[in-house]
């Protein structure tokens, strides 16, 4: 059985290692993909944590679910795909025949089997093999790196975008908009015609967002305590956000989110850290009418038109730095301490 190398978990919470293992074989109606770029980021380190599930029999197991690559051997019974394709992936691992997944609403699937790089191994490897059915193509001028992006990066802002309806009588709050998403996100409402703030919390993240959006977005210091106080000096129209995000997942940036909401307006979360709770007065609903918005990942169809909103340079894609094998666990340190921002980015070839 042939070999390749891969960054191996080998239990919740455990330390990543560099590996040779075996290649893996598609099963029926599997692809296998030959790795090009697999974003190295906050939720890959949730889920090595264990914060999408900490079932032991599920490792050791093969991180990484935000990939892109090409296709290197299909296995039986796929069809409309062949070797040489160039895909990315969609990370669900959904049932394709719940009454969600046939109205194409995947990201909502009722017989949910998990999360590429922890139900199944993922793409911190030379080679992964997933559902054909997970396959998306990339378009002809779009590179790896930015593939991988599309995947999650963009297409959950994309989500977020359509489910909270930004529009150009919207003022965004982006928390976190120096991280994937955030900054994803912040370029994307900008573009819908929203007006953009996007918080971090120290120079290096803010001159970040400023370099990639320019103008279009401006930015908001949250390590200070005024934060509620310098959103409403910059949306005098509005007394506050009409959409706030938050892509931390810290109960403190819920609160201030919530804090500076406008009337009528609508926090989103959409992180996944289990052991977290955020509960407003229910009398503050009604007050000021205002809701808190669940954003689950993304459908394929908006994955798809991620890929092409990149290629057709109408968002652009960021990425920090590549790096490969070895200093995937260096990197996984920074994103623990929080040391680092952006997209990191595995090119394993």
């Amino acid at each position: 059985m042939s070999e390749m190398t891969a960054v191996v978990l080998p239990e919740w919470g455990g330390d990543l290692s560099i590996e040779s293992v075996p290649r893996p074989e598609p099963g029926s109606g599997e692809i296998r993909v030959a790795v090009r770029a697999c974003a190295v980021t906050r939720t890959v380190e949730n889920a090595v944590q264990g914060g999408l599930s900490d079932d032991p029999a599920l490792t050791p197991r093969v991180p990484g679910h935000e990939f892109a690559g090409v296709v290197d051997a299909v296995g039986a019974e796929v069809t409309g795909i062949e070797a040489g394709d160039r895909v990315l992936a969609y990370f669900y691992l959904t049932c394709g025949t719940c009454d969600a997944c046939r109205r194409g609403e995947r990201n909502r699937c009722t017989d949910f089997s998990g999360w590429l790089g922890v139900d199944r191994d993922g793409a911190y490897a030379e080679y992964a093999t997933i559902p054909a059915a997970n396959a998306v193509p990339i378009p002809d001028d779009l590179g790896f790196p930015a593939a991988a992006l599309a995947a999650d990066g963009l297409a959950t802002p994309l989500h977020v975008c359509e489910r909270t309806g930004v529009g150009d009588d919207d003022t965004v709050l982006v928390v976190g908009g120096a991280g994937r998403i955030g900054i994803h996100l912040s370029q994307l409402a900008a573009n819908r015609g929203a007006h953009v703030l996007a918080a971090d919390v120290n120079e290096r993240r803010l001159a970040h967002i400023e370099e990639v959006t320019g103008p279009a977005v401006t930015t908001v210091d949250a390590s200070r305590e005024d934060v509620p106080e310098q959103v409403r000096d910059v949306t005098p129209y509005t007394d506050g956000p009409t959409v706030a995000v938050d892509t931390v997942g810290d109960v403190e940036t819920l609160e201030d989110a919530w804090e500076t909401l406008a009337m009528g307006g609508q926090v989103v979360t959409l992180t996944t850290h289990h052991d977290r709770s955020f509960a407003p007065l229910l009398k503050e609903f009604v007050v000021r009418e205002t809701s808190i918005v669940g954003s689950r990942y993304a459908t394929p169809d908006q994955v798809v038109r991620a890929a092409r909103l990149f290629a057709d340079n109408r968002v652009s894609p960021v990425v920090r730095r590549e790096i490969g094998f070895d200093d995937v666990a260096a990197t996984h340190r920074e994103l623990r301490a929080g040391d680092t921002f952006g997209t990191t980015v595995l090119t394993p070839r």
